[in-house]
């Protein structure tokens, strides 16, 4: 079983961790200049779509016994509670806002 202690991330891990944050050529974003907000939260229903999955998969995995990073699995399993509590408040957002709209007297 391998289990990494909580130690400090080298300089390249840090500027990849920076660098996956950042638009790349292929997002709607560097494509354009612009991004639609359609494209903008359509995407990132996709991305959590797959970190939930994938989450899902090494928490198999570990259970299966196939898989011996517990370390990753459980990080990989936040990280995608996280995504999904985000979708979340930006769909609470969403309707609020609407709901303001719906309010207002024209």
């Amino acid at each position: 079983m391998i289990v990494r202690g909580i130690t400090q991330i080298s300089q390249s891990e840090a500027s990849s961790a920076v660098s996956s944050l950042l638009p790349t050529e292929s997002s709607p974003v560097a494509e354009s200049g612009s991004a639609s907000f359609e494209s903008v939260l359509g995407g990132m229903l996709t991305e959590t779509s797959a970190q939930m999955h994938a989450a899902a998969e090494q928490s198999e995995a570990v259970a299966r016994g196939t898989l011996d990073d517990l370390h990753g699995t459980m990080i990989a399993v936040k990280e995608a509670e996280i995504s999904l509590k985000l979708v979340g408040s930006v769909r609470n957002r969403l309707i609020e806002a609407f709901q303001e709209i719906w309010r207002t007297n024209v």
